[in-house]
């Protein structure tokens, strides 16, 4: 009985070992199935910090300022749409570029209105 058990658990143990070897990780997609979900999985991460980030831009400025970015945002997001999708199929990578870029512009209007003042070309900048 005990013999068998051991057998039973080694079997087990190789058989996870040889899934851990064939898990998909982000780093190396395996295939365009993984490479597209890792994508996915980004943009759905790159989607909060946008929001995230948006938040604490805007509360960094005064009401003119927010109506600017605010004005820019939405443009910014038809944009991104018009330029990365087709027939309702969305290219994720270039979604995700544009949000990192995006992101880094929010970023930078927060820190200049805090620190220095804000530059009102940024404010309405679409990249």
């Amino acid at each position: 009985m005990t013999k068998k058990l051991l057998i039973l658990t080694g079997c087990i143990g190789q058989l996870l070992l040889i899934s851990s070897a064939y898990a998909m990780s982000c780093d190396h997609p395996i295939n365009a199935y993984d490479a597209t979900y890792c994508a996915a999985s980004k943009m759905i991460q790159l989607d909060q910090e946008i929001n995230q980030q948006y938040g604490k831009t805007v509360k960094s400025l005064n009401a003119t300022q927010r109506k600017q970015v605010k004005q820019s945002q939405i443009k910014w997001i038809r944009d991104r749409d018009q330029e990365c999708s087709t027939n309702g199929m969305v290219a994720v990578e270039c979604v995700n570029q544009k949000m990192e870029k995006r992101i880094g512009l929010l970023k930078s209007i927060e820190r200049e209105c805090k620190s220095s003042g804000c530059d009102a070309s940024k404010l309405t900048k679409i990249e």
